[in-house]
């Protein structure tokens, strides 16, 4: 017969596993708390912060104190939020956008207003006056070229006149380079019907490509021109006489700073 205490008739007592559970329970306890005793505040902070942030969109409080496993604190750190794109075209301009914007335009329209003054005494020093007309329109300078002076009636090839007038205007474009250059083409209200014209819309716009051509061939660069026939669509005077007419059969060359 076993005389050991933790046996009974040569078999063993039912506390005893209990109590071996209980002391395996304790070591496990205790090993726990000398895990955590090698973890640093700062990461049981995060570890606590990003357990609230997952739990909650509020935020977690990240000043707590380690032992302390409360909502306190007094920084909090915010979920990231997602960033929305905004167009800064459709933004309103403060009032300094605004001034400034004015002031540039102002100071636009002062150098148009100076170019035109130099552009008319220049025309009125080469005798062209009486066939050349400039004129400010906005931010736009606005020559104006008699158009019998330049073409027959209902033809498109240039005149022996136009030569002198374009020799002016090419030394202009010259010095001028900045400036974009829109030919316009325009003609009276006589409907035209031939084989090579059937309107007046293919008249003016011929004649205003050809016009083209010779300033391409001057060397004006072909990027800064455009051509465009108008017909007798946009008239500066009624077409009820033939002095009227004849202001409305005229080419412009409309010049905007680029």
């Amino acid at each position: 017969m076993n005389d050991d205490p933790l046996f009974e008739n040569d078999e063993p007592v039912d506390w005893i596993f209990t109590y071996a559970d209980l002391m395996s329970l304790l070591l496990v306890f205790f090993i726990l708390l000398f895990s955590m005793s090698k973890v640093s505040k700062s990461t049981l902070e995060s570890a606590l912060s990003s357990i609230q942030i997952a739990m909650s969109s509020k935020g977690a409080n990240v000043s707590q104190q380690p032992d302390k496993y409360s909502d306190g604190g007094e920084k909090v750190i915010m979920p990231e939020r997602q960033e929305v794109g905004i167009d800064k075209d459709l933004l309103v301009p403060t009032t300094d956008t605004a001034s400034a914007a004015e002031a540039l335009e102002a100071e636009k329209l002062e150098e148009i207003k100076a170019m035109a003054e130099v552009v008319s005494e220049q025309i009125e020093i080469t005798q062209l006056s009486n066939v050349v007309t400039v004129l400010q329109n906005g931010d736009q300078l606005i020559i104006t070229v008699d158009g019998q002076t330049l073409f027959e009636s209902g033809e498109s090839e240039l005149s022996w006149q136009s030569d002198y007038i374009f020799e002016e205007l090419i030394k202009m474009f010259k010095f001028y380079f900045e400036f974009s250059i829109n030919i316009k083409g325009h003609t009276d209200n006589i409907p035209i019907r031939t084989v090579k014209f059937p309107s007046n819309w293919e008249l003016s716009a011929i004649r205003a490509t050809t016009v083209l051509r010779y300033f391409l061939e001057e060397g004006i660069g072909a990027q800064r021109m455009t051509a465009t026939g108008y017909a007798d669509s946009v008239p500066i005077a009624p077409n009820n006489n033939e002095n009227n007419r004849a202001l409305n059969r005229r080419v412009e060359f409309v010049l905007e700073k680029n």
